[in-house]
C-alpha cells in the first residue's frame, strides 16, 4: 500500500522537502576583513643622539647602542594587532610591526647650522615607518540573498616601524 500512495503522489506532483526555516537565510563568512588606507611613509625620531650643541659646532656621534621606536595608533593595541599588521604589510609589500629595534654602532658627524629661532641642535637619527588607517568591516546577510559588507569601526592615524633598519640621520633643532 506504501508503494503505490508513494508512486500517486510522486505522480501527481507532491513531493515532501525538508526546508530551512526562513530566519536563517543567507550564512556570510563571519571573518573580520581590515582594509587599510590613507598610507604614506614617515621617518620618527628614535632614542639615537648625540648631545646638544650651538650652531657653528660640528658634531661626531659614534656610540655602540640599540636604537628602538615603537608603533603608534590604536590600531596597533589589542588583540586585532597582529592581523592589522599583517594586513599593513601585504599593503605596502614591506613588514611593519609592533617595534624596531637594532644594536649597532652608529657613527655620523653634521654641523649644526644657525637657524631662526632655535639656538642648539644634535644628530638624531629617525627611523622609516608606514603610516596609515585601518577599516574593519564584517559581512551580514541582505534582503534578497547574498552578503553586504558593513564597517564595523575605523581608525585613523597609526605609524608603524619598518622591520628592516631604513635610518635617516638629520640635525634636529631646538
Amino acid at each position: 500500500m506504501s508503494t503505490v500512495l508513494s508512486t500517486a503522489l510522486l505522480s501527481a506532483g507532491v513531493v515532501a522537502v525538508s526546508a530551512a526555516p526562513a530566519s536563517a537565510g543567507t550564512r556570510c563568512d563571519d571573518s573580520p576583513i581590515y582594509s587599510i588606507g590613507d598610507k604614506k611613509t614617515v621617518w620618527r625620531a628614535t632614542n639615537v643622539h648625540s648631545d646638544w650643541a650651538k650652531p657653528g659646532v660640528t658634531i661626531s656621534y659614534a656610540k655602540n647602542k640599540t636604537g628602538t621606536w615603537t608603533a603608534t595608533g590604536t590600531a596597533t593595541v589589542g588583540t586585532e594587532a597582529g592581523a592589522i599588521f599583517a594586513k599593513a604589510s601585504a599593503s605596502f609589500s614591506v613588514a611593519v610591526g609592533k617595534s624596531w629595534s637594532k644594536s649597532d654602532t652608529w657613527t655620523y658627524s653634521a654641523k649644526v647650522e644657525k637657524k631662526k629661532g632655535k639656538s642648539r641642535g644634535r644628530l638624531m637619527m629617525y627611523h622609516e615607518a608606514k603610516g596609515f588607517s585601518v577599516t574593519k568591516y564584517h559581512l551580514e546577510p541582505k534582503s534578497g540573498g547574498g552578503c553586504r559588507k558593513v564597517q564595523n569601526w575605523k581608525k585613523p592615524n597609526n605609524v608603524a616601524p619598518v622591520r628592516k633598519s631604513s635610518n635617516l640621520w638629520g640635525i634636529q633643532y631646538a
